[in-house]
């Protein structure tokens, strides 16, 4: 096996998630006035807004959209909290913060969350799971809280999944104050590629990790390609997950109220073509999405990927966008206020506008 080829096709089938691109690498379509800047989290969340762009949807509805492809949370909350981004398609926590900054923004709907597919029985496909490699001493979670708290869970830190990851743990018999000193957190999610690479790789540094798809199933096919067993050690199905969201600039939903309800439109339109779409069309979507969005100049270029890998990757059901519901936001916040992520609790109604959802 070509080994090059092999971390060259993890690269790019990331590439799937949108990941790996600074805030300063974009795309925009030509001759549009007053483009809405959106920045997008790498995480196959995003794929229906990357789709709708690469498609030309956006478009066709006459919503110019520049789209900025990356996962660094202090550079995409800098230009946000500097007028230099309109939109993010961010993880709840993600908003829920830059609301404790005192963010001019409001989540004006959801963007992603995992639901039963009508297609698939009405399964649930797994969206996130904690992984380990053969050389680690972890065989469930259990084996992980009973060693004690050695940081060796490693996850994006904070995010929806510490979130996630905090309530399993909690579940589990651990308490609160203790958690963290399971973790070893990173900040940014374009991480992701290269903690997965290094779980894949059987590293002693990264002996469990908490990985979003298509990471996670990536990580197994790459790693088995290279001889190195991968352990599942949480799916975190029947844990509530919060949905991921829009959060749009007060600026953007005040002067251009009609704009946003295109785009809402557009986005509904990119779900409905997914869905209703062959699994092989929508896997060679998110390879030509990732490679024309987020790594341009290997357009062209042969792809080859660890065989197998097709056959293995989750494809979700791309639920339309709704109203985030009090009770999610809430959890959410009251969460953060506890790890202290934010000094104290926001208001639901101040932190939302859902009337250009349609």
């Amino acid at each position: 096996m070509n080994s090059s080829m092999t971390r060259r096709a993890f690269l790019i089938s990331s590439g799937m998630a949108l990941a790996g691109v600074l805030l300063s690498r974009v795309l925009t379509p030509a001759q549009q006035p007053k483009p809405i800047r959106l920045s997008m989290m790498p995480a196959q969340d995003v794929v229906p807004v990357a789709f709708a762009f690469e498609q030309g949807i956006f478009a066709k509805h006459g919503v110019n959209i520049e789209l900025v492809c990356g996962g660094n949370a202090l550079e995409r909350n800098t230009a946000f909290l500097s007028s230099q981004l309109d939109v993010l398609a961010v993880d709840l926590t993600s908003a829920v913060l830059l609301l404790g900054r005192q963010a001019q923004g409001a989540i004006a709907g959801t963007v992603f969350e995992p639901v039963p597919d009508p297609r698939n029985s009405n399964n649930i496909v797994r969206t996130l799971a904690m992984l380990t490699h053969k050389f680690s001493s972890y065989r469930s979670i259990e084996d992980v809280i009973k060693s004690g708290p050695k940081r060796q869970i490693t996850l994006v830190q904070p995010s929806d999944m510490e979130y996630l990851t905090d309530t399993l743990l909690q579940a589990k018999g651990v308490k609160a104050r203790d958690i963290d000193q399971y973790y070893t957190g990173v900040e940014d999610f374009d991480k992701i590629q290269l903690i997965a690479q290094m779980l894949g790789a059987g590293t002693v540094s990264v002996q469990v990790a908490v990985l979003p798809e298509p990471h996670a199933t990536l990580t197994e096919v790459v790693a088995q390609a290279n001889g190195v067993e991968i352990f599942t050690l949480a799916d975190y199905k029947g844990i509530a997950a919060p949905p991921s969201v829009l959060f749009f600039s007060r600026q953007l939903l005040q002067e251009r109220g009609e704009t946003v309800r295109k785009f809402f439109q557009a986005l509904r339109e990119s779900i409905a073509v997914l869905n209703a779409s062959s699994r092989d069309f929508i896997i060679d979507t998110l390879i030509r999405v990732g490679v024309n969005v987020c790594f341009p100049e290997l357009r062209g270029q042969e792809l080859k990927f660890p065989e197998g890998w097709r056959e293995r990757i989750r494809v979700p059901y791309f639920p339309l966008p709704r109203a985030l519901r009090q009770d999610e936001f809430d959890a959410l916040v009251n969460w953060a206020v506890g790890k202290r992520y934010i000094r104290e609790k926001i208001a639901f109604a101040t932190a939302t506008d859902f009337r250009f959802l349609g």
